[in-house]
């Protein structure tokens, strides 16, 4: 080979985009060239470096991942996507305390490259994100996980649950209480609902809150100074909303389900 793996995968913009877009399966140069705005002249000459480099091979007039590109692809996609998110909020990542994630939750942080940051004003400080709103109102299922107290969260949750809305939550214990305290009754008619799923979180949480709709996902993380600012990330993405999903299983091992 004439170069590095690293320098020939990672040092080209139409590379990258190339490889991500090749790792769903063969296609010919006319689809390449629409699906990644390329001319012939831009493109071709990546295709033969990646060729002349084993990473790329070519069946008739289609082009493919070789097994060791599809490998190769697989291992620094991850990559690609993190820097990507990176890049595109950095100001917001580089502020936030991710140190309380799983480690593999971090390693899939690329997943949510996809979203955009809401940075709520003074007079909507507490106010929930209108997105959120939108998305809660059309759901058939919601999934969340919140270390902290809102009455429109509780009201809201309350009122989806009465609609027959799949509910499923961990709180945090201090969170628990305070509801079941505020809400005395109403609460207890939520928690035993059979469309409701509550579990009760003992030690610290890892997210400040995570919501995940039909279609929607929602993040708010303490910054690093470990105050809650607030800010929160949105995502539509598939990808962000299974994050969101996995993280609040991985969180249910250690939550006792509320009976």
């Amino acid at each position: 080979m004439g170069v590095s793996i690293i320098e020939l995968v990672c040092r080209s913009e139409k590379r990258k985009n190339l490889l991500v877009y090749l790792k769903d399966g063969p296609r010919n140069l006319a689809a390449i060239k629409e699906a990644l705005d390329v001319t012939s002249t831009g493109v071709l000459p990546q295709i033969k470096l990646l060729k002349d480099n084993d990473i790329v091979v070519q069946k008739d007039d289609e082009y493919e991942l070789s097994i060791f590109g599809n490998i190769v692809v697989q291992k620094i996609l991850p990559v690609f996507k993190l820097t990507r998110m990176l890049e595109k909020n950095p100001e917001y990542w580089f502020s936030r305390d991710i140190s309380t994630l799983p480690m593999q939750f971090m390693e899939r942080l690329g997943d949510l490259e996809d979203s955009e940051v809401i940075e709520p004003d003074i007079n909507s400080l507490f106010d929930p994100p209108q997105e959120l709103i939108d998305y809660l109102f059309v759901s058939r299922h919601v999934t969340a996980i919140t270390s902290y107290f809102h009455p429109y969260y509780v009201n809201h949750f309350m009122g989806l649950a009465k609609k027959g809305v799949e509910i499923n939550l961990i709180f945090s214990n201090d969170v628990y209480e305070r509801i079941a305290e505020d809400y005395g009754e109403e609460a207890e008619f939520f928690f035993g609902r059979g469309n409701t799923n509550i579990y009760i979180h003992e030690e610290d949480l890892p997210v400040v809150s995570m919501v995940c709709a039909e279609g929607f996902f929602l993040l708010s993380l303490l910054n690093q100074k470990g105050i809650y600012d607030h800010n929160k990330l949105i995502s539509i993405s598939e990808e962000a909303v299974k994050w969101g999903h996995d993280l609040f299983e991985y969180c249910c091992f250690d939550s006792q389900k509320k009976e």
